[in-house]
């Protein structure tokens, strides 16, 4: 009998240190909690702000996925395009005197007879938040007219008015491309207008290129007022 006294007197230890380990836990437990319950509203803040700034970068990225919507550097052609209508978008360009309807150029007369601007095959339509190219052909038949677009220069402004809002353009470059280049009309990083136009009758492998970049969107009123230039020196000191 008195051979068993240890063991039984073991096991007893044994249940003791579980319950006090079971306290110790308990105890820790309810200290890290107090801690915590203890944390200044100024801690409780910066982890808001922190999750914040987050969020907020988070939207950026998104924002900016939406405005390289469209493959940079490739041939796009949308429904938007393919859907629509002739002289459903006006061409604006104040410092040449120009307010022209865009017509569809693939359903123009392929002589060109008679014919204003007209929107590409692989144009984009206007857009503020995408890297849209809205190009558009302004040469007819060598009309004079339509080549005044190589006179265009810095600080000149361009615009689309098309489904109630009015596209402003802030003339970029101007330059030479073979006619069976496309590269202009391929999209860019950021949304933009490109004109092309054929030179002087004579010379028929070349083609002047435009583009500007889009600079702002407005709601259009019907009494918008269409400025030729932007005070460059005024925008520069505000930046």
């Amino acid at each position: 009998m008195k051979a068993d006294l240890p063991e039984t007197g073991k096991h007893r230890l044994n249940r003791w240190q579980l319950a006090s380990l079971v306290l110790a836990v308990l105890g820790v437990s309810s200290l890290l909690l107090a801690l915590w319950m203890m944390a200044t509203p100024s801690d409780l803040l910066e982890v808001g702000l922190e999750w914040s700034g987050q969020e907020m970068e988070e939207e950026a990225w998104q924002a900016e996925q939406v405005r390289q919507f469209y493959p940079v550097g490739k041939l796009v052609v949308t429904s938007e395009r393919e859907d629509y209508e002739s002289d459903e978008m006006r061409l604006v360009i104040p410092v040449l005197g120009q307010d022209l309807p865009v017509a569809d150029e693939t359903e123009q007369d392929p002589s060109g007879s008679g014919s204003g601007p007209g929107l590409l095959q692989y144009a984009q339509l206007p857009a503020p938040d995408v890297n849209a190219n809205v190009s558009i052909a302004v040469d007819s038949a060598g009309q004079q007219k339509s080549s005044g677009i190589g006179q265009l220069s810095g600080g000149d402004l361009l615009y689309l008015v098309y489904q109630d809002h009015v596209y402003v353009y802030l003339y970029e470059s101007t330059r030479l491309a073979a006619l069976d280049d496309w590269e202009p009309m391929a999209c860019k990083g950021y949304p933009c207008l490109t004109l092309t136009c054929g030179n002087l009758p004579g010379s028929l492998e070349e083609q002047t290129v435009v583009t500007a970049r889009l600079v702002d969107v407005r709601q259009d009123d019907g009494q918008e007022r269409f400025d030729a230039q932007m005070d460059l020196s005024a925008a520069s000191s505000q930046g």
